[in-house]
Order: structure tokens, then sequence, then C-alpha cells
């Protein structure tokens, strides 16, 4: 089941209008004072007209960026710049169809199209034309409608608002994902993950079939990364459609398909996600083995590439929701601003890195390529661009540190991957510590790698222990007792197992880990088995560390579900919010029949958790995960 939109609100008497207002509601469009003109002196003015106050067919006001909009008509056509003066009715979203707001005066506009060729003019008969210069363009007033034909877009399947941000003690309300890839169609290349966390011109762009068959070619034959990831082999097809029947993706193992639709993080949030860290990501040697790439594989231009993504996916939310600040996610660089973005009921967005050859410090036959400089230069750059944290090391060994094993077919790929990279295998030998397993990477930390760290610590960055070989964890633990620094593992025993002994150092600095999504009572059972290493006076609040969008499987169909299934509709935990199965397209999304296939479904899949046995505490746990982590970042600050 999801939600109707409500018939579209005019604007409040006596306020002013903003060019921002009418994003997704109904506007007829009517000629107010005539067409513009420019004096002798250049100042402008609007000669009166017959054709005054004629009135356009209503539109839907379709935000493309702030400011902008696409105007689709009761008969879903949208209205498009032609060639020359022309204005064309078609049903292909794009930038022909996009209509820059110009504030004209006395609460007057002026649409100009956004590609620069021509201005809207409102006839008699209350058609629309253009005009090729802004001297004749119509000032035109928008009056508020019912009776839209909405642009297409992912449901949410909720009913209510979010709750109160704080609980009675002060504490902030909400889980955190400290480990979650929003840009990762910027990855290996920009081949690979098909599929856009959002984009200007909707859904049917953002996840529709052209977009999987630009990325994975026909039948999908080019998703190499994604066979090999889920058989060990190459070679294989799959079905492209996504959006609007999503027959072929998103599924619960999908590896190289958009999980994180910006509507879809949207119903997390309203499901009580409060803090994220959105993980930029690349890795060098996984882009220089794929065939196609739409930019370079140097990693560093490939983060900035995915944190200017970030910030147009923040600024397209804000379009959506009336205006600059006015959307319910906000990236943030301190914990200050993040408290701040919580207690305003919002998502709080950090910026990680997660890459393999951190600043360009990879190494060839054991020689790496960097020095204390470069470690600087790094570090500066990675402040200005307001990153909070990074991994040392991510599937390979660089010249920080070595990198845990992987077991597996996707222990194999990496091997690959080391072998091309460092011109060497990985070096084994037994592991440090009892439960780590048989065989672990023989290489440690640095000198170069324990230089970073000291300066990681002098700069108040959060350092992701993940990824890093035991060898190297163990260090790195010892460096930060040594200054009683918290440290974070974002995605619990991904990329090495931690040991009871290894947590217990972790939470006695201050520090934050995460359970990794499962079935609902293995997920309850994971999160309470943390509840030993709480601390007398420190909050216990265990993360979710979903890992979604990093070639990472999320849960599939619960088998218990088939006796004991969620029950829709559901409330989010210590919410208001009623949850319905999630529609987008024409594809229902339920968590009984299909798991967790995208973000969204995160809801489900927690509600049906506090169904299992320890589920009640479970969440109790979790959803003080958002203060939890909060007051480790402060810790960090504080040293």
């Amino acid at each position: 089941m999801t939600l109707a939109l409500l018939a579209c609100p005019a604007l409040a008497a006596g306020s002013r209008p903003s060019r921002y207002a009418f994003a997704n509601r109904c506007y007829a469009v009517s000629s107010a004072l005539g067409r513009r003109f420019v004096t002798a002196a250049g100042s402008t003015g609007y000669r009166a007209s017959a054709r005054r106050r004629a009135a356009a067919m209503p539109f839907y006001f379709k935000p493309t960026a702030l400011g902008v909009y696409m105007l689709q008509d009761r008969g879903g056509k949208l209205v498009s710049a032609g060639s020359g003066s022309a204005v064309v009715r078609g049903s292909t979203p794009g930038p022909p169809a996009a209509w820059a707001v110009v504030p004209a005066g006395a609460g007057s506009f002026a649409l100009r199209a956004a590609n620069g060729d021509g201005w809207l003019t409102v006839e008699r008969s209350g058609a629309v034309g253009s005009a090729s210069a802004p001297s004749s363009a119509d000032r035109l007033r928008f009056l508020s409608r019912g009776g839209c034909r909405p642009f297409p877009e992912a449901g949410l399947g909720t009913h209510g608002t979010a709750r109160s941000a704080l609980y009675p003690d002060g504490t902030v309300y909400g889980y955190a994902d400290p480990h979650l890839h929003i840009t990762a169609d910027y990855r290996a290349g920009g081949l690979v993950l098909s599929g856009e966390n959002y984009d200007p011109f909707g859904v049917t762009t953002a996840l529709g079939v052209a977009h999987d068959v630009a990325v994975q070619g026909p039948n999908e034959i080019y998703d190499f990364t994604g066979n090999l990831l889920r058989s060990g082999k190459p070679i294989g097809t799959n079905d492209n459609h996504g959006w609007p029947t999503f027959v072929g993706w998103p599924k619960n193992d999908s590896y190289t398909h958009q999980q994180v639709y910006y509507r879809w993080l949207q119903r997390a949030w309203l499901g009580g996600l409060r803090l994220t860290t959105a993980q930029l990501v690349e890795d060098q040697p996984l882009c220089e083995i794929e065939p196609r790439r739409s930019h370079s594989c140097d990693e560093t231009a490939t983060i900035e590439l995915e944190l200017a993504e970030l910030h147009s996916l923040q600024n397209y939310v804000d379009a959506q929701n009336g205006g600059p600040g006015r959307g319910w996610l906000r990236l943030v660089s301190s914990p200050t601003q993040a408290r701040r973005v919580i207690e305003q009921g919002k998502l709080a967005m950090l910026v990680g890195v997660e890459s393999s050859d951190l600043f360009g410090c990879t190494e060839r036959l054991d020689v790496g390529t960097c020095t204390r400089a470069d470690v600087d230069r790094g570090l500066a750059l990675y402040r200005r661009l307001g990153i909070s944290g990074f991994f040392i090391a991510h599937w390979i060994d660089n010249a920080f540190a070595g990198a845990a094993l992987e077991p597996g077919a996707e222990g194999k790929f990496i091997g690959t991957m080391q072998v091309a990279q460092t011109g060497l295998p990985f070096e084994t030998s037994s592991c440090p510590e009892t439960g780590q397993g048989t065989t672990c990477n023989s290489k440690g930390l640095t000198a170069l790698g324990g230089y970073l760290v000291q300066r990681m610590m002098d700069d108040h960055m959060l350092i992701e222990m993940d990824h890093l070989s035991e060898r190297a964890r163990l260090e790195v633990l010892a460096l930060a007792e040594a200054r009683r620094y918290p440290v974070v593992s974002s995605h619990t025993n991904t990329g090495g197992i931690w040991t009871p002994s290894d947590l217990s150092r972790l939470y006695a600095l201050g520090g934050f880990a995460t359970a990794r999504p499962a079935t609902a009572a293995a997920l309850a059972k994971d999160i309470n088995s943390f509840r030993p290493y709480q601390r007398k006076g420190q909050l216990l609040g265990v993360g979710l560390g979903t890992d979604t969008g990093g070639f990472n499987a999320s849960p599939g169909p619960d088998p218990s579900a088939a006796a004991k299934p969620l029950h829709y509709p559901f409330k989010a935990y210590g919410s208001g919010v009623l949850f319905y199965c999630e529609l987008t397209g024409t594809h229902q999304f339920n968590l009984n029949a299909q798991g967790v296939a995208q973000y969204g479904q995160y809801p489900d899949l927690l509600a049906y958790m506090r169904q299992q046995a320890g589920g009640a505490r479970a969440s109790r746990i979790l959803f003080h995960s958002a203060e939890a982590y909060l007051e480790m970042w402060e810790r960090a600050e504080e040293r």
C-alpha cells in the first residue's frame, strides 16, 4: 500500500513566494502583466497586453535542481524547449524539459529554459509558447490548482511524521549505519554498478532500463564484477529491467545494482536512521581490470567526484522539499553539526573514505611510493573536503599496512588484484590471536602507517579499523591506547574477525562497533552479544553496518517468515510512523517474500527483529547507536 499525494496547497496568504516553493505541486501558469521590455536606460518594465491573465493548463512542477523544474501536463507530457522559439510536448525527461524559475518582481516570475534556449510565454488560449529573448518573455503568476498528474516517483509506503529527536534523558533518538556506499556507481571506473542514487530527471532515468543497458550492456553481459562476486566466474546474464517492474533488480544479492535510491534512503530515515557515514570508495586495481570506464582510475580524483555527487544529492533533496536547508538530509563534518542536525529530526551524513591506495600510496615489490610529506598533503586535502575519517587499507596491501584476507570467490578475486597492483601475492602465516582463523596476512603496520595513525589522531580524524590485517589492527590499537583515542569498526567482522579481546580494547577506548545485517533472529542475537562490553558510565549503542552498495549482499528471505511473517502495516521503533509495503513503479517490496532487496526495507527487517527472542532488548541497544556514535566522535575531538 502506498499513499496518494494530497491536494496541492496554496502559498500562505501574505507570504512572499519563493522560486523553490513550487516543488512537487500543481500550478496553472498565467500571464501577469504582459510582456517584459528593456528601456533605453537598461531598466526592465512590462507592457500591458490584452493577453494578460490568460491561463495555461495546470502543470505538475517536478524539481530537477533548486529552482529548476520539469512541467508535466495532465496527459503526462512534459513541456520542452525545442529549436528556436518552439515549445514541444514529449514524454522523455531531459535537459530540454527543465525550466528555471526567475523572480520578476511583485510576486511574479519568468520561466527560462535551463539549457538556455528560450523563455516560456502564455497565449490567450492558455497554450504555452516560447520567446527567444528575455525582453519579450512573459511575466508569469503561478496559481495553485488540483488535478495534476504527479511525476513518477518511488513511493515511501508510510503514514505519519518522524518522532521527536530526543529521548527523555536528552540523548538523541535513532540508529547509526556508519558504513553505506551511496555513490558506489562511480566505483571501479563508473561502469560497474548500474542505477543512480538520484537523477535530476527522476526515477525513470535513475533506475530505468536504459541506464542499466548503458552500464552493463544488453542482458547485463558486461556485469563481469557482479558475476565474479556471485559465482567466481565473469560470464553470465541477467534481466536489465529496473523501473517500473524491477523484474531484474534490485535483489538482496544484487552486488552491482543500485540499492540506495534517495527515496529508499528517506524511508530508512523515517524508520529511525539518524546518522550514517557515506563511504566514498574506489580501488585502483579493480578499476584497471575493468574493460569499460567513464572516468580515470585515480582514487583521489574519483573520491572528489563522489563527494561532489553527495553535495548534489543534498541539494536535490532540498529541492524536493521546498528550498535550501529544507530537506531531511544534511552533510556534516563535526559532532557538533551532527548533533544539531539529529536534534532537528534529520539525517546526519558524515563522509568517509574506503580505498585501497589511500593518497595514491601504493607499493610495488614491497617498496612504498609515498613519504611523510605525501601523507601530510593527503590529510590536508581530506580536511578541506570535509572528510571525517577513513580506512588505512582496504582490499590489498599498500604503503601503510597489510590488508585482511577475504574468503571464498571474493578472496580469489582480491588475490588477483593484489598481484596485479603490488607485483606480489599476499604473504601469509599463522594468525596472531585465537579465533581469527588459521591463516592471516603476515604484513602489519609499516613505519609510514604508524606516522599516518599518529597524524590522524593529531587531526581528530576517525580511524576506521576494519580491513586491516590482524597484525596491523593490533598495532593500531596499541597506538590508540597510548593516547586513549577511540577507534571505529563500522562493519564489524567484515575484512577480518574481531576477537573478544579486540572488542574489549575497542570499548575500553570509547570506540564504536556494529552488528552486520542478518536474518531477524540472528541480528537480534548479534546485537545482544555486545552487552558484555558495556562499561560503567558509557552508553552502549551498537550500530548497523550494512555496507549497502559495497559489493555486498543483504539478508535474503527469512525461512521463519513462512510460518510467522512480518505483518504490514507496522510502526517503526519509538516512532508514530506507520509502514506499509513499499511500492516503486509497479513492484511491491515485501520483506517476507524478497528479504532486503533495497535500503528502504531496513525498517521492515528491524520491525521483524522485534518479533524475535531478544528483539526488544536489541532494539533498545540499536536505537541508542546514533547517540553512542556522537559520544565516540566527541571523545575523538576532545583528545
